[in-house]
């Protein structure tokens, strides 16, 4: 049987870089944080949902922190002159007892977000949308933005009908057995009417070539591909 792994774990370290950093003196206390990022982060989905979050990374040490998030929607998160965020610094130390800074940075091209580009997908599908003609449209955005390749599957009672099933969408290359290949990926549900739907997104930013060191897209030599 196939063994399947997240593609965003199995690249850090070679094409991408960890979501958090800290460092436990002891055995226990990483397991403390381990367990405290992972409320942070359900904590921050709760109170900013789908607001084009593309990810956080999260620094910290015993008494405070950082924690940087990168959005498509700066001033849905940032409220007038920063009022959202200066409140949600203050439920963050209520909740978790340490001082924890927000920063919030921009995402040059959302589109290039596998996140982002799922949240769309699902809201469209909420908003009873053709589930063929969204994940279409979505392909060509991403494309048009430099991608070197997207895949797109949907499951679930796809139209209302009484079977469930699965829909796949693809366009480009997307290598997920290759380790130099920088691939962003996202799943998460949309609450339709006939039930839940499941969405999952892998985009294909670059590939690093061993021999040369240059980050290649659609088979050419170009400059890596950011968000």
């Amino acid at each position: 049987m196939w063994q399947k792994v997240n593609p965003i774990g199995m690249r850090v370290g070679i094409v991408k870089s960890w979501p958090c950093e800290w460092f436990g003196k002891t055995k226990r206390a990483g397991a403390d944080f381990f367990v405290e990022d992972i409320k942070l982060r359900k904590f921050i989905e709760k109170t900013f949902p789908r607001t084009g979050i593309s990810k956080v990374v999260i620094r910290k040490t015993n008494k405070e922190g950082e924690i940087i998030i990168f959005t498509s929607k700066v001033g849905v998160l940032m409220g007038k002159q920063g009022t959202k965020i200066k409140e949600f610094e203050d439920e963050l130390k209520t909740k978790f007892g340490k001082d924890l800074k927000v920063v919030v940075k921009e995402v040059k091209n959302p589109e290039l977000s596998a996140k982002v580009m799922a949240e769309f997908i699902a809201s469209q599908l909420e908003s009873r949308m053709p589930y063929r003609k969204v994940a279409k449209n979505v392909l060509q955005k991403i494309m048009e933005k430099g991608a070197a390749g997207v895949k797109i599957q949907i499951g679930g009672r796809l139209g209302g009908t009484d079977i469930a099933r699965t829909e796949k969408f693809i366009d480009g290359r997307v290598s997920l057995q290759t380790f130099r290949s920088d691939i962003d990926y996202c799943h998460l549900q949309a609450m339709t009417k006939y039930g839940v739907l499941w969405v999952k997104v892998w985009i294909e930013k670059w590939v690093l070539n061993a021999k040369s060191n240059v980050a290649t897209a659609n088979n050419s030599n170009t400059k890596k591909i950011s968000l």
